[in-house]
C-alpha cells in the first residue's frame, strides 16, 4: 500500500513540475517578444525611398507626370523599354503631359525611381428603363 502512494506522489510531482516548466517557458516567450516589439523594432532602420513625382494616366491616353520636386531627365517608356517620351528637366509642383499611341502599361522613369501607370479604356455603363409586360 505505500508503494502505490509513493508511485503516485511521484507522477503528481512529474505533472506538477511539467506544467511549472511549461508556465516558465509561455513567461521566457512573452519577455523576449517584448524586448523585440520595444527595442530591436525601432533599432532596425526601414529604409523608404523619397518619392519625386507622381504619375498616372487619363483615360484620353495622356500620361500626367507631377514633379514634387525639380526633376531632370524624366522619361516615359513602353512595356518593351522604348523611350515615347523624354523631359529634360520638370520644376516642383508643376505637371507634364505625355500623349501615348494606345492603352497599356507605362513606366516613368527618372534616375534609378520607377512608377508605373496603367492606361484603360472608360467602359460605359449602359442603364436601361424597365419595361412593362403586358
Amino acid at each position: 500500500m505505500g508503494k502505490v502512494f509513493a508511485d503516485s506522489s511521484l507522477r503528481d510531482f512529474a505533472k506538477i513540475g511539467l506544467f511549472l516548466i511549461g508556465i516558465a517557458l509561455i513567461i521566457i516567450a512573452s519577455i523576449v517578444l517584448h524586448f523585440y516589439i520595444t527595442y530591436l523594432s525601432r533599432t532596425i532602420p526601414f529604409y523608404s525611398i523619397e518619392k519625386t513625382f507622381n504619375a498616372y494616366c487619363t483615360v484620353n491616353k495622356v500620361v500626367i507626370v507631377s514633379a514634387l520636386k525639380d526633376l531632370e531627365k524624366v522619361k516615359i517608356l513602353d512595356n518593351r523599354s522604348n523611350t515615347i517620351c523624354l523631359f529634360d528637366k520638370i520644376r516642383g509642383g508643376s505637371e507634364e503631359l505625355c500623349i501615348v499611341n494606345e492603352y497599356g502599361v507605362y513606366i516613368v522613369q527618372h534616375n534609378d525611381f520607377k512608377d508605373v501607370v496603367e492606361c484603360i479604356p472608360l467602359t460605359g455603363v449602359r442603364i436601361e428603363t424597365p419595361t412593362s409586360i403586358d
